[in-house]
């Protein structure tokens, strides 16, 4: 009787087991599919909020209120992403491998013409193009768009002799081990009076060896690279600013402090003290004879046009 009723209960679990499986079966996937979208991210370079043209004078730059002419406006960009708020998700955006202006993760942006007194290249870049694969229920038309300005540490001390483009500009190169500038936006303040350049280079600092003119021996100890989100963003119709008017609002363009003209990342270069805090980062660093900013709200770089 025992082995009759252990059979009994073995077909019942046979039949539960079926029955349930057929439950499963009938079960509906509602997960979101995934799909791979086309997307270009817009930037305009501006200054003071109006648009950026070689040669054009700037009225109400800077603490003085100085006039200001850009001659140079370039910069490197990678990591671009879209991220999703509603899940924290992030979803890379493969870049289209042009042979010109990007390559790999990393692009350039050039917004300057090689015309009226600009120094660059005639051709220009302003866009971030590429493919992004992602669930269908995260919607472009209002999303996070992040990326990194600087260069990769494994690609800002590539030699430029075999470089490919865009990392072979020579205009964008400093020497060898510190790499390349991330930023540069070169200019004069108040040109009719002062006539001060006042430029701002970003690039690295720490970077060990004793040439200049060959690879840091390790890893730069400042890389002064810095992450860039924009929220509320349509991937198909809004345009990111860049506007330096922003980041030399604490500076005084006609006059320059100790070191290089304007910021060029350097140790004691105290025009660095306004401007580092507002591209978001800290310049403890190269803290020697200057005063610490009070600024404290972030980036001022770029914006949601």
């Amino acid at each position: 009787m025992k082995f009759i009723q252990s059979k009994k209960s073995l077909v019942l679990a046979v039949m539960s087991t079926v029955l349930l499986s057929a439950c499963d079966s009938d079960t509906v996937d509602d997960s979101p599919t995934s799909v791979t979208k086309d997307v270009s991210l817009q930037f305009a370079a501006k200054i003071n909020g109006a648009d950026f043209n070689c040669g054009q004078t700037y009225t109400g730059v800077g603490t003085g209120g100085n006039d200001y002419v850009a001659n140079d406006f370039r910069m490197y960009v990678h990591e671009a992403h879209i991220h999703d708020d509603s899940t924290g998700n992030t979803y890379h955006l493969d870049l289209t491998q042009d042979g010109v202006w990007q390559l790999d993760d990393l692009a350039m942006l050039d917004f300057e013409n090689n015309s009226n007194g600009c120094t660059g290249t005639p051709n220009t870049n302003t866009a971030i193009s590429g493919k992004v694969t992602l669930p269908s229920t995260v919607d472009l038309a209002s999303t996070e768009v992040c990326f990194s300005v600087g260069v990769p540490a494994d690609k800002n001390h590539i030699d430029s002799a075999t470089a490919v483009s865009p990392l072979n500009a020579s205009g964008m190169l400093w020497a060898w081990k510190i790499g390349r500038k991330y930023i540069r936006i070169d200019g004069i303040g108040d040109p009719a009076g002062a006539n001060q350049t006042f430029n701002l280079h970003l690039g690295a600092q720490g970077c060990p060896g004793a040439s200049a003119t060959a690879a840091p021996t390790s890893a730069c100890t400042v890389p002064n690279t810095f992450e860039v989100c924009v929220d509320d963003f349509n991937v198909s119709t809004d345009v990111i600013a860049v506007d330096p008017g922003f980041v030399f609002e604490g500076s005084n363009v006609a006059a320059n402090l100790a070191g290089a003209p304007g910021c060029q990342s350097f140790v004691d270069d105290n025009d660095c003290e306004e401007i580092m805090p507002r591209l978001g980062l800290d310049y403890t660093y190269g803290r020697v004879s200057g005063t610490a900013s009070t600024h404290t709200a972030g980036q001022r770089l770029f914006s949601k046009q």
